[in-house]
């Protein structure tokens, strides 16, 4: 973050959006494993959908859940819904390929472990 903010020598910058992605990466990384490159497409996305979650009206429509039947929440429900639903699947790609990494060196440490203790002496 110091590095952009740096590399913007005194331009006016948006910290709103720079602050949002920095603390998403983090958050990326506690749950994933992995960081985002701030210019990768799928984590852009990602910020978009949440930015737009945040800014439509799904919140009043899960306060109060009648307004959905209203014609201007109906469409901005179904609106934050799809979102929602985006924003599952990039987040189940992430789980399976944490899933993927951990299995496969789960199964390389079980190999080794049971490969060490197969020597000339315990055969």
């Amino acid at each position: 973050m110091v590095s952009r903010l740096q590399a913007e020598q005194g331009r006016a910058v948006d910290i709103k959006q720079l602050m949002t992605s920095c603390v998403a990466n983090v958050m990326m990384s506690m749950l994933f494993g992995r960081r985002f490159d701030h210019s990768d497409p799928e984590f852009q996305q990602m910020m978009s959908d949440i930015n737009s979650l945040f800014s439509s009206v799904a919140f009043e429509t899960e306060v109060f859940p009648l307004l959905r039947y209203l014609p201007h929440y109906k469409k901005s429900f179904a609106d934050a819904l799809a979102v929602m639903q985006n924003t599952s699947v990039f987040v189940k790609a992430q789980i399976a390929e944490c899933l993927e990494v951990s299995f496969s060196i789960q199964l390389t440490m079980l190999l080794l472990t049971n490969y060490s203790y197969m020597t000339y002496e315990n055969v």
